[in-house]
């Protein structure tokens, strides 16, 4: 309202014709408009004879009380001004006084007066100072939680949980972090004990009927190098019924390998962020060896560890849900020897930290497959017996199997089907041919 009130006033004195006593005119003006007395005081030091008419008197005070008008106000009389001049009909614009305003004789030091800005009571005071916060190590160090810090919090990853309970371990605990990783890793493998349960049921009676799966595996083979597609089709639904009657279901089965991989990815993930967001303390968390878990294992003992002890539960099929003698031969192959050496190659270029935590999932493996052979631990959890029959002379040896199977295929007669395809075409290529011209 004061910018306002100031302006009219303004105004008036241009549109009235040259001031003669601009302080009676001002006081004038005031108690005829009911003028605050601030602004009054205002208009009176703020240099109102700014507009006055070029060679008149001036009675703007040099007195410091002319800071109390704002820059904001100053510029607010300023543009109303210039807005009344210009927007004046021609006859009043004629005869209105040449002002300041219209040959700039005012500078922009007496518009913002910065010479005495910092002794105005309009300003806003400074902001204070940002308290000094702590580093990363020094929270770290008072067992605070720096996962938030580090970006290692999502509230839909399984793996940030799991971080959270391997943090835990080793703050609340007081452990080094690869006894956190060992103790993290067998905390869940033993919260998830119901899969390699159920993984030991579904092996125990596929044992049951070995004898009769192995015989729907040979059909089908045999139905395959004929190329005899309708009989195999015919085979894998007598399979079906087969196993849906014995309650042999292989949906379990895969149940069981994307329960094992998905328990695999959070904590390898959860792990594997951990190193390269450089946490405190894993590089000094090590043991023996590998005293830091964020490098490799310069002497590949880690490596070697998990690809051995990834054969044998291999083996077993404590992970899978069928031991390898149920298993084609060509996988069987492939899970006994080709697996293990992908994962020392792997294992080989990760972390520590990471080795550390597959060497003990592995053993953990191995554990519960010893103690699933004990007939009182079966016998509490419901588990049926496994069948032996005995070994077949072939499934001995892998390669020798999968070599066999080969040579098979390569001495095999052509099926009807593989004839007739070839029939057809030398058909296409005859006709496309050139003709004969007998000499």
């Amino acid at each position: 309202m004061g910018v306002l009130e100031i302006s009219r006033f303004a105004i008036m004195q241009i549109q009235e014709g040259p001031p003669v006593c601009p302080m009676g005119r001002i006081g004038k003006y005031a108690d005829s408009h009911h003028v605050r007395p601030e602004v009054r005081e205002n208009a009176t030091v703020a240099g109102i004879s700014e507009i006055l008419p070029s060679g008149e008197e001036s009675y703007s005070s040099p007195n410091p009380l002319a800071t109390m008008l704002s820059v904001h106000a100053r510029l607010g009389v300023r543009r109303y001004l210039v807005n009344a001049s210009s927007s004046a009909p021609l006859a009043k614009r004629a005869l209105l006084p040449k002002t300041v305003f219209q040959y700039r004789a005012i500078s922009s030091q007496q518009i913002f007066n910065l010479q005495d800005l910092a002794n105005a009571k309009d300003l806003p005071s400074l902001p204070a100072a940002p308290e000094p916060t702590l580093s990363i190590d020094e929270l770290a160090a008072a067992g605070e939680s720096v996962l938030g810090e580090l970006g290692l919090l999502s509230w839909w990853k399984p793996s940030s949980y799991f971080r959270i309970g391997l943090e835990a371990v080793h703050v609340h605990l007081d452990v080094p972090w690869w006894a956190s990783i060992v103790m993290a890793t067998v905390a869940l493998r033993l919260l998830l004990i119901h899969v390699p349960i159920m993984s030991q049921k579904l092996q125990a009676k596929q044992s049951m009927y070995k004898k009769e799966i192995s015989e729907f595996r040979d059909r089908i083979d045999d139905a395959r190098r004929e190329g005899n597609n309708l009989l195999v089709q015919q085979v894998f639904l007598e399979q079906r019924d087969f196993m849906k009657s014995k309650d042999i279901r292989l949906g379990r089965q895969f149940f069981i390998l994307l329960a094992n991989g998905g328990v695999f990815a959070t904590q390898f993930f959860a792990i594997k962020k951990m190193v390269e967001a450089s946490y405190p303390g894993l590089s000094t968390g090590g043991a023996l060896w590998f005293q830091d878990l964020t490098l490799a294992d310069p002497y590949y003992a880690l490596p070697l560890i998990s690809a051995a002890t990834m054969a044998i539960v291999t083996r077993v099929g404590i992970e899978v849900g069928t031991s390898t003698d149920q298993m084609p031969p060509t996988m069987r192959l492939g899970m006994l020897y080709g697996l293990p050496v992908i994962i020392f190659v792997v294992s080989s270029q990760f972390s520590s930290a990471l080795c550390v935590y597959w060497c003990t999932s592995n053993l953990m493996s191995l554990i519960y497959a010893g103690a699933f052979k004990n007939e009182a631990i079966r016998k509490l959890f419901s588990i049926p017996p496994v069948v032996k029959h005995p070994v077949v002379a072939q499934q001995k040896n892998a390669f020798a199997e999968v070599m066999d199977k080969w040579r098979q295929s390569k001495s095999a007669q052509p099926s009807l089907s593989k004839i007739k395809e070839q029939d057809a075409q030398r058909f296409k290529k005859a006709g496309r041919g050139k003709p004969v011209v007998k000499s």
